[in-house]
C-alpha cells in the first residue's frame, strides 16, 4: 500500500524589523504598582510571564488585582486555579475598595479548577468561544504536575507534559495577543549557599524547562515592615531590576 506523504504546512518567514514592530505594537497591561517600572510598562501581551517564590510573597493577590483591573473594564479573565485558593470575596473586596463595580467585575473572570494534567493540557481548546480571554492566569502551575507524577523515576515524563502546557500556552497567547501569567513555588537549592542572592538559592520548581518558556520571570520575596519586593530575573530585553510593593485591601500598591 503506498503511504500517502504527510502534508505539511508553509513556514511563515519575517524579518527582524517586522519582528520589532509587532513586538513593540504588543500591548501591556499594567499593574499600578512599581513593577509597572521593571517591566516597562506592565505585563506584556502574547507572551508568558512567570511570578515565583515562597509562600505569602504575594503571586496570588498580584493575580487578583489583574484580574480585578482587567474584568472591571469587560474583558474576560479565564483564571486557572490549580491549588483551589481562589477566593471571590478577595475580588470584591479588591473592587470595591478601588472604586469599581464588584458584580460586574466578577462576571467576566472565568474560573476552571483542572485535577488532572491532561485537563491542564486542554485550557486554551476547551475555552468557549463566547470567551475572549486578555488575561489568562495559571496560578499553581506546577502543583498538579507534582501530585500526579512522584518520584524521581516520574521526571522525564513531567518535564515532558511541562513542555507541552507550556507550548499550548504561549502559542495561543502569541496567535490572540493575550497576556499570561503562570505563578510558581520555590525550592531551596542543595548548591546554594549563605553568599549568594536568595533569588539563587530559592530555585523555580520546574527547571529549565519552565524557565525556556517564561519570556519574563520574576522573583518575589518578602521584605521589611510588610512589604514585598519584585525582582526582574529574566528577560530577553530588559535588564535585572528590583521594587518594593506592599498587599493592602486595594490588592497591590
Amino acid at each position: 500500500m503506498k503511504r500517502e506523504k504527510k502534508k505539511i504546512e508553509e513556514l511563515s518567514w519575517k524579518t527582524a524589523y517586522e519582528l520589532l514592530q509587532e513586538r513593540q505594537g504588543l500591548e501591556k497591561i499594567p499593574t499600578g504598582t512599581q513593577i509597572d517600572e521593571i517591566l516597562n510598562g506592565g505585563i506584556e501581551c502574547g507572551v508568558i510571564t512567570e511570578f515565583y517564590g515562597e509562600y505569602a510573597t504575594g503571586k496570588s493577590q498580584i493575580c487578583f488585582t489583574l484580574a480585578t483591573l482587567v474584568a472591571s473594564k469587560g474583558q474576560d479573565v479565564v483564571f486557572v486555579d490549580c491549588e483551589l485558593t481562589f477566593n471571590p470575596k478577595r475580588i470584591w473586596e479588591i473592587a470595591k475598595n478601588r472604586g469599581l463595580n464588584p458584580e460586574e467585575t466578577l462576571k467576566h473572570i472565568h474560573l476552571i479548577e483542572p485535577e488532572t494534567t491532561d485537563q491542564l493540557l486542554t485550557i486554551t481548546e476547551n475555552i468557549p468561544a463566547e470567551i475572549k480571554p486578555k488575561l489568562i492566569i495559571i496560578d499553581g502551575l506546577t502543583t498538579i504536575l507534582r501530585t500526579e507524577y512522584i518520584g524521581r523515576e516520574t521526571l522525564p515524563e513531567r518535564q515532558s507534559m511541562l513542555r507541552q502546557v507550556l507550548t499550548k500556552l504561549r502559542q495561543y497567547a502569541r496567535k490572540n495577543n493575550v497576556a499570561v501569567i503562570i505563578t510558581n513555588q520555590v525550592y531551596a537549592s542543595p548548591e546554594g549557599t549563605p553568599f549568594l542572592p536568595l533569588e539563587y538559592k530559592e530555585i523555580a520548581v520546574g527547571g529549565h524547562s519552565l524557565y525556556h518558556y517564561s519570556e519574563t520571570r520574576i522573583f518575589l520575596r518578602k521584605g521589611a515592615e510588610g512589604k514585598r519586593i519584585a525582582k526582574l530575573v529574566d528577560s530577553s530585553h530588559l535588564p535585572p531590576q528590583e521594587r518594593p510593593f506592599k498587599i493592602t485591601e486595594k490588592g497591590v500598591e
